[in-house]
Order: C-alpha cells, then sequence, then structure tokens
C-alpha cells in the first residue's frame, strides 16, 4: 500500500508544471550568485554549462562570483576528519561573506551533502553559518535526489532498488563505517546527528499537500516565520523542490540549505536535458585505451563491477587493501599495478582498476575514515604515473573521484557540460591538467542499476 501511495505522489508532482520560469526570472530581478560547496564531486549530476573550482583561494572565488552565476567549489569535505571539515567550511563561508559584500552581490550558498545521508551534519552547516555570519539561520533540509531514486515522504528517506522503496536506515549505506545511522525518518536522523543536542520540537517539515496546495507567499510565511530551527522538506518531483525553491529566493531570510543535486537545478532554474550522446564526450581524443578507477566499496558498486568483468574485454587489475597497514607491501603492490596499468594503456587496452572488495575497519569512525584517505592515495600515486593519456577516464565513488581529480590530475577549474548517463556528471579538464581536454566522468557509488558501469563503457566505445 505505501509503495503505491508513494508512485501516486511521484506521477502526480510530476503531472505538475513546475516554478522554472519564475525562478528565472527572480535571479534576473535579484542579481546574485549561487554557490553550491560540494562535498565530494558527485554533486554536479544533474547540471550542465557550469564551472566546478578545485582552489579555495579568494582571488579564484572572486572571478567565479563576478563572472559566473552559478558554480561548485568542491571541498571534498566527506574525506576530512571532523575539525578539518569543520576549519574548511566555515574558512570558505567567511571568504564568501567577505566576496559579497565587496562586490555588493548576493549570495546563496548550498551545502551540497549524500542523497543517502552520509556526511558532516551538522557540524559542517553548522561551520559554515559562523563563517558566513549567519549562525542563527535556520536550516533546510532537502536530500531527495530524483535521478538516483531518492524520495522524501511523509518525513521519511526512501532510496528506490528496483521496485521498491526502502526506507535509508535500511539500505546498505546506512552502515557507513564513519557515517553510519539509525533512522530514515528525517526529524528523528536529525535528532541522532545531534547527539542529544536538539529536540524534536525544534523541528517541523513541510509536506507534500503544503507545497502542492498552498500559494508561494503562504510557504514563504511558513518557513521565514517559523520559530523551529530546522525545516524537513519532502519531495517526490521538481514540482516540490521547485516551490521550495523559488519561497527561498523570494525571502528576506537566510537560510542554512543542505540538500542533494536535485535541489541544485530547482533553484538555479536548471532543467532537467537528455544525457550526453557519444560524440559530446569524446570530442578530441577519440583512439586508444581507457581508465576505470574503481575505489568506492559499496555493494551497489561492487554488483556492477561483477556484471562489468562478466561482458568486458578489458585488463582487470586490482589493488588489495588488505595490505594497507603494512606500509612496504602496499607500497610494493602500488609499484607493480602502476606499470601493468601504463603498459595496458601502451597497448591501447581498456583498463579497471579497481580496489579488492573486502572493507578493512578502524577501530574508530576516525581511523576508518583514514585507512580510506591511505588506500586513495595509493589509487592516486597510479594516476600521477601515468605516462599515456586515456581516452577518457571513470572514477567510481565519491572520495576516489575528487582525489583522481585534484591529486591526480591537477583539476584547478573544470567545466560540467552534462552527464553521460543520469547522475553520472562528465567534466572537461583545463589546460592546467595533466591530459588537457580529456573527459572525466565522475561515477558516484550509489548511483545506477547493476548494468549501469558496463553499459557506460558500451556507449564510449
Amino acid at each position: 500500500m505505501l509503495k503505491e501511495e508513494i508512485i501516486k505522489a511521484i506521477e502526480s508532482g510530476n503531472q505538475r508544471k513546475g516554478f522554472l520560469e519564475e525562478i528565472r526570472k527572480e535571479i534576473i530581478a535579484t542579481p546574485k550568485s549561487i554557490v553550491i560547496l560540494d562535498d565530494d564531486p558527485t554533486g554536479t549530476q544533474t547540471v550542465y554549462n557550469v564551472p566546478v573550482v578545485t582552489s579555495w583561494k579568494s582571488s579564484v572565488l572572486e572571478t567565479e562570483i563576478i563572472n559566473s552565476p552559478v558554480f561548485f567549489i568542491l571541498t571534498n569535505s566527506r574525506s576530512l576528519q571532523v575539525k578539518e571539515a569543520n576549519d574548511l567550511a566555515e574558512s570558505l563561508g567567511s571568504k564568501l561573506n567577505k566576496l559579497s559584500k565587496k562586490h555588493n552581490k548576493q549570495l546563496i550558498v548550498l551545502s551540497r551533502g549524500d542523497s543517502t545521508l552520509r556526511g558532516h551534519y551538522p557540524n559542517e552547516v553548522d561551520a559554515l553559518a559562523k563563517g558566513l555570519n549567519i549562525p542563527k539561520a535556520k536550516h533546510i533540509l532537502a536530500p531527495a535526489f530524483f535521478e538516483g531514486g531518492r524520495f522524501t515522504y511523509d518525513d521519511i528517506h526512501y532510496v528506490k532498488e528496483g521496485d521498491d522503496f526502502i526506507p535509508a536506515h535500511k539500505t546498505p549505506f546506512a552502515n557507513d563505517n564513519t557515517f553510519g545511522y539509525r533512522n530514515s525518518n528525517l526529524k528523528d536522523w536529525i535528532v541522532e546527528k545531534y547527539e542529544g543536542n536538539l529536540n524534536e520540537d525544534a523541528i517541523e517539515s513541510l509536506s507534500l499537500e503544503e507545497l502542492r496546495t498552498q500559494s508561494i507567499k503562504e510557504i514563504i510565511k511558513k518557513i521565514a516565520s517559523s520559530k523551529k530551527s530546522h525545516i524537513v522538506v519532502n519531495a517526490t518531483s521538481y514540482f516540490d523542490l521547485e516551490a521550495v525553491a523559488l519561497a527561498i529566493l523570494k525571502s528576506k531570510e537566510p537560510f542554512l540549505l543542505r540538500t542533494s543535486a536535485s535541489f541544485v537545478n530547482a533553484i538555479t532554474g536548471i532543467a532537467a536535458k537528455d544525457c550526453l550522446l557519444k560524440e559530446e564526450i569524446l570530442t578530441d581524443h577519440k583512439t586508444g585505451g581507457s581508465l576505470i578507477v574503481i575505489g568506492s566499496y559499496v555493494p551497489k558498486t561492487t554488483a556492477q563491477l561483477k556484471v562489468l568483468k562478466q561482458n568486458s574485454d578489458a585488463v582487470f587489475l586490482e589493488l588489495d587493501v588488505s595490505n594497507v597497514k603494512n606500509d612496504v607491501l602496499f607500497q610494493n603492490d602500488i609499484n607493480e599495478l602502476s606499470k601493468k596499468v601504463n603498459q595496458s594503456l601502451k597497448e591501447n587496452k581498456d583498463v579497471v582498476f579497481h580496489t579488492s572488495r573486502t572493507i578493512i575497519k578502524g577501530a574508530t569512525k576516525a581511523e576508518s575514515l583514514a585507512i580510506v584517505n591511505k588506500v586513495s592515495n595509493g589509487v592516486i600515486s597510479i594516476i600521477k604515473n601515468l605516462n599515456t593519456k586515456p581516452k577518457y577516464i571513470v572514477a567510481k565513488g565519491g572520495i576516489t573521484s575528487s582525489d583522481v581529480a585534484t591529486k591526480g590530475l591537477n583539476v584547478q577549474r573544470a567545466f560540467v557540460p552534462g552527464q553521460a548517463l543520469k547522475g553520472v556528471p562528465v567534466w572537461k579538464l583545463g589546460n592546467e591538467t595533466k591530459f588537457p581536454g580529456m573527459p572525466y566522468i565522475i561515477f558516484p557509488g550509489n548511483v545506477g542499476d547493476n548494468q549501469a558501469l558496463y553499459q557506460l563503457t558500451k556507449l564510449l566505445k
């Protein structure tokens, strides 16, 4: 019965005319820059014709504020320890606040987080608020991500798997070593994440009925005049997110936005469009071998890797992460694999380089995150040692894709032309990078069915 109710809510919302035109008019009427702080590179998975910067220098941010109505700042904060994530968010907030005043330009700043509820919350958002000098601004939580099958209905966040809608806390994502959780009801989830420092009576939600029957003025009144400090957004369609986005744009109140990638489209007025064709992705380097780098260890990625192995003639190379605590063995593995990757690419072979599927846990959340980063650093050294330009690179997983981009390929600014598959963004790399102009495809660990990775390789064959 619940499944039918959610499907009905999705279909009903999709049949409604949204607010994109009004959103675009509002953005033009009150010039502003919309800045998305992305805690890993997958946040660009719904947009197109926007830049991403990986530098946090004030001069870089100033250039984008002057020239780009919408831009992403890659923080990769999901890979950072708590204090580092907080310090970065506060620093970026402070820089953006100063630049906003300097250029007399209104900013709307989004903290783009994971649609399966993993990441630094609430500490990262509170630190951002401190930097922006809006410490008492209300938190608006909108994790719905339709392209990836994430819906919020009656305050419960669901992950669609096949034909089923699974409460998020019952999915493997909730068992994350660092960012695990026990609740799918977003009010309860917020209380859980505050570790007893926030009561549920400080949280309210915007229901689907309110968003679909009330005027934008009424929605503005509710979110602006509410005495609650946190607002949960129910959403099963873009209509719902666009209603909230338009209310935020028209409101005079500052808000702290913790959202998924779908909300970025809503508040920027970027309509959904078809995925890129092969010719639009492979514009320059159309021959030679490709490289797929898989670091994500979530079950969905493992299933996709299995299908790829069964159907691909690529060279598969595995990094045994069980050696990660032995520096000598681990480095020897990296050196040997690096030689094999380069040799295969020289022979114009497609290469799939992946970490072993065993999860190595630490004694604490911090230690587990440190292990993840050590493995990622090993992967990056292989990218740094590449001496043959691949036709394209696919990076699977958030931390993996960020580190490959910034540490391995030296990306400082990239352009996003669109998506290769739904929820799978393509970056075109700049001249400062190791391989200028090469398509860099970011494949989130939690996106697509079991066939998706194989389908991508077929598309780009």
